[in-house]
This record gives structure tokens, sequence and C-alpha cells, in this order.
């Protein structure tokens, strides 16, 4: 009995394992996130559209409800719900699959808080008036709408669009062909000789990088200096000799006679 009672006890164990797992896959699969609450929402009769251009607010009478207003999304759609404020209970809501508001949401056209709602039960649709006393609620509302389109619809609508793109055929066709320049190859070595040539380098085999010899000269081509004239030397200034008939060398002279 005890063996029995634990087999027993394991086999609930696994059973309630399996149960959280599949209510947990349940709740994320539905899960909702409110993304607007607003108060003092109103509703009104809708009239038929006087004109082709759209709905009026000014042909509205007298609201016929007041409550909550709000926003939830699961996955792609939006679901707009209006709620009475003291009890909670669902007056009524306009879901909007994959967030395309436009067709579901209609502004009017004389003002700019005050929109139509499409309101959808199976094969069968109502139109309500509906809107705020607030102009900073309406703006908020109309923001929300517009962030989730943007942020969950058309972002998934750009990138299924990107995947079911055909890819573009880049193959060769038949007779086409691709010239490829390759640095340092073929080409590279004839633009180094044209320069070397343009600098003014001999291109012969074998001398490339040394510079060329001058032209030769012909004989006839080289004509003799010009003599220059021999200009004499000046000729020493004589000096005439000098008769030594001084007294005091004479007398000189005359004591080394004796």
């Amino acid at each position: 009995r005890l063996g029995h009672s634990v087999s027993d006890t394991s086999g609930l164990g696994r059973a309630a394992s399996l149960a959280a797992q599949g209510m947990a896959d349940d709740l994320d699969s539905e899960i909702e996130y409110t993304l607007l609450n607003k108060r003092d929402a109103k509703v009104y009769q809708v009239p038929p559209a006087a004109s082709a251009s759209g709905h009026m607010a000014g042909d509205w009478k007298e609201a016929i409800w007041h409550g909550s207003v709000r926003i939830v999304g699961r996955g792609k759609d939006l679901t707009i719900r209006l709620v009475n404020t003291g009890t909670g209970e669902l007056f009524a809501q306009c879901v909007i699959p994959d967030g395309d508001y436009e067709k579901y949401v209609e502004r009017v056209v004389d003002s700019s808080r005050y929109w139509v709602l499409k309101i959808v039960n199976g094969q069968r649709h109502a139109f309500i008036g509906f809107g705020f006393s607030d102009r900073n609620d309406a703006f908020d509302f109309n923001a929300c709408l517009a962030d989730f389109k943007a942020t969950f619809v058309d972002k998934a609508r750009e990138a299924e669009a990107a995947i079911t793109q055909p890819m573009k055929d880049l193959s060769l066709k038949e007779g086409e062909t691709i010239k490829v320049n390759i640095p340092g190859k073929g080409g590279g070595r004839q633009r180094r000789d044209e320069q070397r040539s343009s600098a003014g380098y001999a291109g012969g085999a074998g001398f490339g990088g040394l510079l060329a010899p001058p032209p030769a000269t012909s004989v006839s081509c080289v004509q003799a200096a010009p003599a220059v004239p021999k200009v004499a030397a000046p000729k020493a200034a004589s000096v005439p000799a000098t008769s030594f008939q001084d007294d005091d060398f004479a007398d000189f002279q005359s004591a080394a006679a004796l």
C-alpha cells in the first residue's frame, strides 16, 4: 500500500505539472496588456451622415452614456472597451483585428475630440458616437491607436514583405564577362613603367632605373677656343750706376790700402 501511495503521489505530481504548464501556455497565448485608461468618456447615438464627407459631432444630441474607456492589446489585436466607472461592467467594446483601426474608428469632420466606433457582433454591426470632454484625453486616445499600429502592425508587414520579396538574379547571362583589376597584378607594372618613362628614366631592358647617357658630340661640332695673345712682361726700370765719389767712402778705401 505504501508503494502504491508513493506511485500515485508521483503520478499526481506529474499531472499537476502538466496542467500547470498547459495553463501557462494558454495564459501566454491569451495575455492582455492595458495601453490606455481614461475616464469621462461619452457615447452618443449617431444619426445617418448628412454628407458624403463623413459624420459631424454637431448633429449629435445629448450623450446616452458616461463612463471609462480602456484600450487593451493582445498580440496584434486591439480592443476598445467602454466600462461603467462604478461597477466595472462592460457597456460595449470595439474589437480591431491586426490593429488596423482606420476601418473601425472614424474621426468626425468638425472636431478632434469625437469619433464614430464600429461595434461588430458576429454578422451584425452598429455605429456609436464616442468622444471626450478634455482635448488632452482625445489626443492620448488617438496617439495610442497610431502607436500600436506603427509598432506591432506596420513593422510586421514590412518584415513579411522583405521575406516574401523575390531574390534578384545576379548570375551572369550567356556571353557576359566580368573584368577585375587586382592591385599589383599586370596593370600595376604597366603603370609603373609609364611613370618611369614620363619621369625621364631609360626604358631599355636590363638598365631600368638608370639615367640615359648624354648624346655623343661630333668633332665637327667642337670649335677651337680662340688663341689668347701673349702680353710681354714689363721691363724692370734700370737703376743708373752710382759713382761712389763720396768723401766718406773715399776715406774708407784709402784706409784699406794702408
